[in-house]
């Protein structure tokens, strides 16, 4: 990370910009000789892309009775303000001469700005410092590299979609070498950039690539998958390749997924998720927090899992969370329970998608996590065995479309009380236009299926 105020000289551009409901990144590129004024003011922008949806091709209308922020041609799109937060300043090196900083949405006002995914996860940090736990965060993120563009991809069906390489090798190191070349320069410029890279490996997917993040307090650990993604997607573009984290961007191959690590310190920086004389050492505070985030997991499958497309992860054997379930070191239940001691035990969420916003997925486990130590929720039993082979009347089932998990959604008193009422909203209404669009188009598979036969 770059001190704000040692900034090399050659430094002449500086990115200022946050995160919007869907998870891209939205500011612009300021000269350096205005950052002084605008680290006092904000950098004003239009309001407009808080309606947009994800490909931009239309704006969500404000419904008649929405109570709260909701931006709307009545009121002209007017300016909010993004105030950087000098703590993220990092040089960016595959741009010449360029800095970047992280900020946060406010109003005119200066006050916070309600649909912030930022802002919602810094309170639900803040609410856990409150009862004295900072939580801690790794995010593990799977995305393919594909030998298209944004003018191919536009023209081709997703059974043309070209990988980087066409066989899939998971952990494959030799058979993977081929996508090397572009792996390092991902991992060395990610690294220059400031972050934190665990290790990478090939996996499941032709051309799919799979990073992990080290542990960091959540709001920096959100920072640094959200900037991670933003990287790839820029690196790629550089060497004539598309990186997507789109949740199955064909049906042959494997999704791409979100896991979020989570786990606990209090205020003496002790780990509280262990507990040494407990069985598996599993200490009282993870099991509610387990507990919580499992009952919270159907009702707020739509931060995890935002776009139509999510849903075709959740099919057995898909290495997708499909139910509700906790088991330790077991990949096919909901939550895996990693229990490696005082500093390494840890839950793993298993429900996000690579599609999902870092800071709505996290705020997501963290609020079911909260629920779960406030109010002593009870976990049930460990579940051993394949939950893929089990009968969904036994274990339980997740939402299984993005309406279904809207619906959840919108009558979750979790989500209302942990977000508030406005951003909830505000993204139930972005999502059911999103599925909306969907059910308004004629696909190629029912072109396929139905033009000649009938």
């Amino acid at each position: 990370m770059a001190q704000l105020g040692k900034l090399p000289d050659e430094i002449d551009t500086i990115v200022l910009g946050g995160v919007d409901t869907h998870g891209v990144l939205r500011g612009k590129r300021v000269p350096r000789s205005q950052l002084e004024r605008l680290l006092g003011h904000g950098l004003p922008l239009c309001d407009v892309f808080w309606v947009m949806h994800i490909d931009e091709s239309a704006l969500v209308p404000r419904p008649a009775d929405f109570q709260g922020t909701f931006p709307t041609e009545l009121t002209g799109y007017p300016d909010i303000l993004a105030k950087p937060d000098t703590s993220t300043c990092k040089i960016v090196p595959w741009h010449p001469r360029t800095a970047l900083m992280l900020c946060d949405w406010h109003e005119l006002d200066g006050s916070a700005y309600a649909l912030d995914p930022r802002g919602a996860l810094k309170s639900m940090i803040g609410r856990s410092l409150e009862l004295g736990y900072e939580p801690y965060c790794a995010l593990e993120l799977e995305f393919y590299l594909l030998r298209e563009d944004s003018a191919s991809v536009l023209g081709k069906l997703p059974s043309q979609l070209t990988p980087l390489t066409e066989r899939p090798s998971t952990y494959g190191l030799v058979a993977a070498s081929g996508q090397e070349p572009i792996g390092r320069v991902i991992r060395d410029l990610s690294l220059e950039f400031g972050l934190p890279i665990e290790a990478c490996n090939p996996e499941t997917g032709p051309g799919q690539f799979e990073i992990t993040l080290e542990y960091r307090p959540a709001l920096q650990a959100a920072d640094d998958a959200f900037l991670f993604k933003t990287a790839v997607k820029e690196i790629a573009a550089q060497h004539g390749l598309l990186a997507t984290f789109m949740a199955k961007p064909r049906a042959d191959w494997a999704g791409n997924s979100c896991h979020v690590h989570f786990s606990m310190r209090d205020g003496d920086d002790q780990p509280v998720f262990y507990d040494a004389s407990a069985q598996h050492g599993l200490s009282s505070v993870l099991r509610h927090f387990a507990a919580g985030s499992l009952e919270a997991m159907a009702e707020l499958s739509a931060l995890f899992a935002p776009t139509v497309n999510s849903y075709r992860r959740f099919v057995p054997y898909s290495w997708a969370a499909t139910t509700a379930t906790w088991g330790i070191d077991n990949r096919s239940t909901g939550i895996r329970v990693i229990a490696e001691g005082p500093n390494g035990t840890r839950i793993e969420h298993r429900r996000a998608g690579g599609d999902a916003n870092p800071y709505l997925a996290a705020a997501g486990v963290l609020a079911g996590g909260l629920h779960g130590i406030v109010n002593a929720v009870e976990p049930p039993p460990l579940f051993e065995g394949d939950v893929y082979a089990t009968d969904t009347a036994v274990v339980g089932e997740l939402p299984t479309t993005l309406d279904g998990a809207l619906d959840q959604l919108a009558t979750s008193a979790i989500a209302r009380e942990r977000f508030g009422d406005n951003l909830i909203d505000h993204f139930i209404e972005l999502k059911r236009a999103e599925a909306e669009a969907y059910r308004q188009t004629v696909t190629d598979w029912e072109v396929r299926r139905y033009l000649e036969a009938l």
